[in-house]
């Protein structure tokens, strides 16, 4: 009988354990601090097909919330600057054919933290964000990544990475930069409740609730449809559109329809970038115009959107569609392929042009941006950082003459000087004329051919860096037809 006895208290031990495990368990996974709802996802599922997410709509005092159910009812928003929610609420309803409700928090004040609670039946779902920086704001932080389709599994632990981010900088919680193909197959709405929506993914549903997801069209969205009805952004025309952040200026280019040179895409991507006055200014798009292969390299890319590049000082071109993590530099700028969101990975091959490096693997991009300074980094999904590299503005990217061609030819002072280990050498063309860039060492032996091509009229930026060179002094020496000048620059480690 003892023995019994011990069994039954040592089973009841037992019991109160598990259950007190078990509520445990409840809170972390389900929490508010953790999670967008407060109750199962087999609850919720019932009701809410896809939990309330962000999109910004290019307005620098508005946040777009959107969500979807499974049958009409009417919801309830909250926010305010803290939980209290205190600064607005608002009665919401289904909007279209198919149980959608968005609503559009307006009059933020500037780079501010707001909270909002979204209230369906007896459900409560959480989220945040961060208003847009003031127009004059100099510094902001954004993340980029794209090609989440098909293993919702990987892209959850991305995700998580991502939140991770925010754990340990705030000023991260901005906006995420989408190169495309979320789902597998974008004409169907099982993908996007299967794959880019799916509830049972914490760390993608709560990533989705905190950053405004702004996205270029993909192939796999196909014909954009159901990609245009989650994310009602203020296209110009198809999929393509442009919206400032900050210091920042980010073109969205659809490769779906045409934009070579004369089309309308072109000309309204090159009145855009030439009417911007941001002092950074990118572009983002699906198929890499430099890649590390899987997919070929795009040729429009090359001969269309390079040009735009040079011509406005554009410094990264975002691209995906290849998954895995590549950068390219042409002419001074960064060709990154940010493809590893969670799709099937492809074996990269870092001998392909221009490549600078790649890595198989699922990963994110930081940028980081201080005034005058670019910070890129990319990790992967356990952390490990893959690349990193800085980018200077120089000064002359914020001049009223840049929007001309310029009357002569001319050779700038390098930027920054003395630097380490890199920096930018500028020159004018006023006629098309064979270019020669050249870096000699201190004894005039040749170092570094930058230019070696025939060039057309225009303001040319290039970057040398002295890395694998020791520190002292160096000249550089631009050929233009008649045109020959040398300068000088120190190299100081």
């Amino acid at each position: 009988m003892f023995i019994h006895q011990k069994q039954n208290r040592n089973a009841l031990k037992t019991f109160f354990f598990l259950l007190i495990v078990g509520f445990i368990s409840f809170n972390v996974v389900y929490g508010q601090d953790h999670s967008v709802k407060t109750n199962s996802v087999a609850t919720a599922s019932q009701v809410v097909r896809k939990a309330p997410y962000l999109i910004f709509n290019g307005n620098s005092d508005e946040m777009v919330v959107l969500w979807q159910l499974t049958t009409t009812t009417t919801c309830t928003i909250e926010w305010g600057t803290d939980t209290n929610y205190s600064t607005g609420s608002a009665t919401t309803s289904e909007y279209g054919s198919d149980h959608q409700h968005k609503y559009v928090i307006d009059n933020l004040a500037p780079h501010t933290k707001y909270y909002y609670k979204v209230t369906v039946g007896s459900e409560n779902y959480y989220g945040s964000f961060y208003s847009a920086p003031q127009a004059s704001a100099t510094q902001m932080k954004f993340i980029a990544y794209g090609d989440t389709r098909s293993h919702p599994e990987d892209h959850d632990k991305v995700a998580q990475g991502i939140l991770g981010e925010v754990d340990r900088d705030p000023e991260f919680q901005s906006v995420i930069i989408s190169t495309g193909d979320l789902v597998y197959d974008g004409d169907r709405e099982y993908y996007w409740d299967s794959e880019f929506f799916n509830q049972d993914y914490a760390n993608i549903i709560e990533m989705l609730s905190k950053f405004p997801y702004l996205s270029c069209r993909g192939n796999h969205e196909v014909d954009g449809t159901l990609f245009k009805k989650y994310f009602p952004l203020p296209f110009v025309d198809s999929f393509y559109w442009s919206f400032d952040y900050g210091p920042a200026h980010f073109v969205v280019v659809d490769q779906y329809i045409d934009y070579s040179t004369g089309s309308d895409q072109y000309n309204w991507i090159d009145n855009d970038l030439n009417s911007s006055t941001k002092p950074w200014k990118f572009i983002y798009l699906h198929e890499p115009g430099w890649s590390a292969g899987g997919h070929s390299n795009n040729e429009d890319v090359q001969d269309y959107i390079q040009p735009l590049c040079e011509k406005y000082h554009v410094p990264i071109v975002f691209a995906g569609h290849n998954h895995y993590y590549a950068r390219a530099e042409v002419n001074n700028v960064m060709h990154i392929t940010t493809g590893g969101g969670g799709a099937p990975l492809y074996d990269p091959d870092p001998s392909y042009p221009n490549i600078v490096t790649a890595t198989k693997a699922h990963h994110y991009c930081k940028v980081v941006i201080d005034d005058n300074r670019l910070y890129f980094s990319a990790y992967d999904d356990a952390g490990a950082k893959l690349d990193s590299f800085m980018v200077e503005r120089h000064p002359s990217d914020l001049t009223y003459d840049d929007m001309f061609e310029p009357t002569q030819f001319s050779l700038k002072q390098n930027y920054p000087n003395p630097f380490n280990p890199r920096t930018s050498i500028e020159f004018s063309i006023a006629k098309k004329a064979f270019v020669k860039l050249k870096v000699y060492d201190v004894h005039g032996q040749e170092i570094s051919t930058l230019v070696s091509s025939q060039l057309n009229p225009g303001r040319y930026n290039y970057s040398w860096d002295g890395s694998n060179y020791p520190s002292g002094i160096y000249f550089y020496r631009l050929e233009a037809g008649d045109f020959v000048k040398t300068g000088k620059m120190t190299l100081l480690k």
